[in-house]
């Protein structure tokens, strides 16, 4: 099954970057990462953790009127790498159906070649983050 399209783009952008150039745009990911919304922060012992990043990383996941799941993350402004890389999923997957969201592959980003930019720890992470998502997608849509 192919990814679905907006991560697909992104993909297909971090792919042809050079090292320099995926390190910039992971940086500025993480600067377009949303902050929490107010009205989360109380739900944050219900948000889903992942024990795989070092960095402490949250997500909650809800539905949205049209059916889509929209994704909410919680990772501090000082891991800008991890929050670049959460921020990429979140581009990604917003929005989507559950069946698009679970249908992802963790091993989706391998033409991206993040090996270049970023510590196979970070990688880790950031599948970690991914199978989190899912799991938080599928408590929304139920």
């Amino acid at each position: 099954m192919p990814l679905p399209a907006k991560l697909q783009e992104i993909v297909d952008d971090i792919a042809s970057m050079s090292r320099e150039e995926k390190l910039e745009t992971l940086i500025a990911y993480a600067e377009s990462l949303p902050n929490l919304p107010e009205r989360l922060k109380e739900e944050r012992s219900k948000m889903e953790s992942v024990p795989e990043c070092m960095t402490p990383v949250f997500i909650i996941a809800e539905k949205d009127e049209k059916g889509g799941i929209i994704f909410h993350l919680d990772i501090p402004p000082q891991s800008p790498t991890v929050r670049g890389l959460a921020s990429i999923l979140l581009n990604g997957l917003n929005g989507l159906s559950l069946e698009e969201i679970i249908s992802v592959p963790a091993d989706f980003y391998h033409p991206m070649n993040l090996q270049e930019a970023v510590s196979q720890q970070r990688i880790n992470g950031f599948i970690g983050v991914l199978a989190h998502m899912k799991q938080a997608a599928v408590k929304a849509a139920s």
